[in-house]
């Protein structure tokens, strides 16, 4: 591991993101990211199988998307931002596109899988990427790229894994009574 030099416990700041990007760090705890991140995936698993399969299809208003469209956009938004993060982390200065998450939600591809599946898979991704995040040399972490038009550091989409996930596991509990 090449941490030793590496500051996971370092916020983004506003420099190193778009202002959308703050507020879901702001949601985040100081502390060391990658104990984070580790913590939420030996969470997630338990989370999902709580939730009653009768809620999966559920909308609950004002919301428009499924329990279980929630959770699977949840995995599709940590597969891509690992998959930037390996990108930036190696220096690539491509523009990445950004990617319409209400279509993904709305295709129906993962309407076969049920909760406990989806959380299996988005904790297989989760470990990919804190696998990812605990190779990387310690200059690596400050690496800027440009996603959706916005510019973008490792260090963000680190804490952007995080964030995300706690914005709608607080969204899930709220919908589901659970606090």
């Amino acid at each position: 591991m090449n941490q030793a030099t590496a500051d996971l416990t370092r916020r983004p700041t506003e420099q190193d993101c778009s202002e959308y990007h703050i507020g879901l760090i702001n949601r985040v705890p100081d502390g060391d990211i990658l104990e984070l991140l580790t913590s939420q995936l030996s969470e997630l698993q338990g989370f999902a199988d709580a939730i009653p399969a009768s809620e999966a299809d559920v909308v609950h208003i004002p919301y428009g998307w499924t329990v279980r469209q929630v959770i699977e956009h949840s995995l599709d938004a940590e597969r891509v931002f690992g998959y930037r993060a390996l990108r930036f982390a190696a220096g690539d200065q491509t523009d990445l596109p950004g990617w319409d998450e209400n279509m993904f939600a709305d295709c129906g591809y993962g309407s076969q899988a049920d909760i406990s599946t989806l959380a299996q898979e988005f904790s297989a991704v989760r470990a990919a990427n804190i696998a990812l995040l605990n190779r990387l040399i310690p200059e690596a972490w400050d690496r800027r790229g440009t996603a959706d038009g916005n510019p973008v550091t490792v260090r963000v989409l680190a804490w952007l894994m995080a964030g995300h996930w706690m914005h709608h596991q607080q969204i899930l509990r709220k919908r589901l009574g659970q606090t």
